[in-house]
């Protein structure tokens, strides 16, 4: 039995391989991970249900939760005859995981095609499974939301801003900051104002885990750890 964790999540894939990944994740002491569609030994069209399993007991052994798949297939393998089925079919696989899992949610860039779209709802829906689009700054009309601190500072805008426009609609949050030189990286080495960020969630009811986005930083482990502490230092501050 671990101390209460630290109610965040954190990508898999910035941790390293599996099943190292999990038991980092551990070490960290937060409540969930986020699985990633592309790392290898966990990709969604791989598993058949008896590995599925095996990830479910994984996560109860490390007292972990899944919060969410990521499914970042670029937009433009959804206009290109020779990538759109293998797209829509790596995505289709991590709606079914993620329903697996308990329905957590698939963070992804919804294409730009409506058909597309329309029928990528239609099978979340029938599953039961939220979606976040992380390109739309408004999200598809049947779509739940999803925002990237460090993607929203880098278009001169602010993230507190963005998850009140968000509101109910928004689905997935990453934690994460850019420095000076754009370079993505832990709170507390840039632009993003932490406390006003926290404190959004907060108010518009956000229930999911908030992702600690390590997988293009230095120091993963190390810089999640100091990520985690920030965003638990705040809550004096926040009255959370």
């Amino acid at each position: 039995m671990r101390a209460p964790p630290i109610q965040l999540a954190v990508t898999l894939s910035g941790l390293g391989a599996s099943p190292e990944c999990f038991s980092h994740a551990v070490k960290l002491n937060l409540a969930g991970v986020q699985f990633d569609a592309s790392q290898s030994h966990l990709r969604p069209r791989e598993l058949d249900i008896g590995a599925r399993r095996d990830v479910a007991a994984t996560l109860r052994r490390h007292e972990l939760v899944a919060s969410g798949i990521d499914c970042f297939i670029p937009l433009e393998r959804f206009s290109q005859l020779d990538a759109v089925e293998r797209a829509m079919t790596a995505l289709f696989e991590s709606i079914a995981f993620a329903e697996f899992l308990g329905r957590v949610p698939v963070s992804f860039f919804m294409p730009l095609d409506a058909d597309l779209a329309n029928t990528i709802c239609q099978e979340a829906a029938r599953r039961g499974v939220l979606l976040a689009d992380f390109v739309r700054p408004k999200g598809f009309v049947n779509c739940g939301i999803g925002l990237d601190p460090a993607a929203i500072l880098l278009e001169q805008k602010n993230p507190a801003q963005e998850v009140s426009a968000a509101g109910a609609r928004l689905v997935a949050a990453r934690l994460n900051d850019i420095d000076q030189s754009g370079q993505r990286g832990p709170l507390g080495q840039g632009r993003l104002d932490a406390l006003a960020y926290r404190v959004a969630l907060d108010v518009c009811g956000f229930k999911g885990l908030p992702v600690i986005d390590c997988r293009s930083w230095r120091q993963p482990v190390e810089e999640s750890a100091q990520c985690a502490k920030r965003w638990n230092d705040l809550l004096p501050a926040a009255n959370l």
